[in-house]
């Protein structure tokens, strides 16, 4: 088979599907984005599909071809997403300035403007739908799925202080009535932000519980059996 097509509620889940048909892991995959289905410019998080083709890459690759794909590949991801995000605020005639970072496993933008509430949103819902929408960019443009991260006016380490007060006064109460209690839904950079925290406590675990882009994420007592203590933190 030349190449399969696959469909999946997120990048990362057709992605996955791609590898378990293919018996391949991703790097050693050429990815095309074919479609992606979403309501409204910079979408309702409910509403993504996406349909990616992929195949097996070739061991080798003609020079002509390489150095075609070099050339087309000049611009680094980092570079190329920072004026994805300028054309965007263009587009919307709402000005902001990117600096975009690089480490080994993460692209990191950081935009700062006088109309950050707009670009985030109630609770970061259009921040992220801005986030995703770059991802697709990025893998589409570079035949990968790469890590990265948006944040505006520091909205993400606010919202990450904030989502460490409300976990730990909900553990809090989980130990005092021993009873499971669940956050609003939230999504997976926030499940994270929460997951990690309780990463190591030997006295709370947490799992994320729901469908979809945004879930709960349900803390309860890390609860003693046989003598040993049991720990099963999410990690989504």
């Amino acid at each position: 088979m030349d190449f399969i097509e696959i469909e999946g509620k997120t990048y990362e889940e057709a992605i996955k599907k791609a590898s378990l048909e293919l018996n391949a892991e991703e790097k050693d995959l050429d990815i095309d984005v074919k479609e992606v289905d979403t309501k409204g410019i910079l979408g309702l998080l409910g509403s993504k599909k996406i349909r990616i083709t992929a195949r097996l890459k070739t061991t080798a690759m003609p020079e002509t071809v390489e150095k075609l794909e070099v050339t087309e590949n000049v611009e680094e991801p980092e570079e190329y997403g920072k004026r994805f995000l300028e054309e965007v605020s263009k587009f919307v005639g709402l000005s902001f300035s990117v600096r975009a970072t690089k480490t080994k496993d993460r692209l990191t933008f950081l935009v700062q403007s006088d109309h950050g509430d707009i670009f985030i949103g109630k609770e970061g819902d259009v921040l992220e739908s801005l986030q995703y929408m770059l991802r697709l960019a990025i893998a589409k443009r570079y035949k990968q799925g790469l890590k990265l991260l948006i944040d505006i006016n520091g909205y993400r380490e606010k919202r990450k202080k904030s989502l460490t007060v409300m976990a730990k006064r909900l553990a809090d109460r989980v130990k005092r009535t021993g009873r499971p209690l669940k956050t609003d839904p939230l999504n997976p950079y926030e499940r994270r932000v929460i997951h990690t925290l309780f990463k190591h406590n030997r006295n709370i675990k947490t799992k994320s519980e729901g469908e979809g882009h945004t879930k709960k994420v349900v803390i309860s007592l890390n609860r003693i059996t046989n003598g040993n203590r049991k720990f099963v933190n999410g990690n989504r």
